[in-house]
């Protein structure tokens, strides 16, 4: 046994929460924009944003690991989700005004959820067994994202309002996550 899946949901966190904060410092502003959130609740807030990035947390405290194929397999995915997140975050923290369709934002609008996403699948792999914690967990990481994808929606919205027709041709030319470019007409 390696340890225990709580530890490395808690330091692939760490290390994002840690990229965020450094690249938030080096844009001079916080990458999260808080018009992002006008007109929601602070129970969609934590409801919806907050509540389901924590939540798998509790099964992985259940959840042993070992090594082996399955872990190799979800540990270089988590780490690709991990290194995902870091990129995009510094290639959003180098443009400070207006939007961003530069860096990896030229191949996915939605870089660091896809990220979040790669962390928790390669976690779901790494501690992969027929159990009521990794049952839970895998739940929990549809939960994932399932709120993600709502607040995705909620913020192309925003965008469109914020930024028109610079915006809607970028929907037009990038993938909301992964997925195949549109060229430019």
């Amino acid at each position: 046994m390696m340890g225990n899946l709580w530890i490395f949901f808690i330091l692939g966190y760490g290390f994002i929460w840690i990229g965020m904060i450094l690249a938030s410092k080096k844009r001079g502003k916080a990458i999260e924009d808080p018009e992002t959130y006008r007109g929601r609740t602070i129970m969609q807030i934590i409801g919806l944003g907050m509540v389901p990035q924590v939540l798998p947390l509790f099964p992985a405290f259940f959840i042993w690991i070992s090594s082996g194929v399955l872990f190799w397999s979800g540990f270089i995915i988590f780490m690709s989700g991990i290194f995902l997140d870091l990129i995009s975050m510094f290639s959003f923290s180098k443009e400070t005004e207006g939007l961003n369709t530069k860096g990896i934002y030229r191949w996915s609008r939605n870089p660091m959820y896809l990220g979040g996403f790669l962390f928790l699948l390669g976690l779901n792999i790494m501690g992969a067994a027929l159990s009521p914690a990794n049952i839970l967990l895998f739940a929990l990481t549809l939960l994932w994202m399932g709120s993600t994808h709502w607040n995705v929606l909620q913020e192309e919205a925003f965008l469109l309002k914020k930024y028109g027709a610079n915006y809607a041709e970028y929907l037009n030319q990038t993938p909301r996550y992964i997925g195949i470019l549109r060229r430019k007409k």
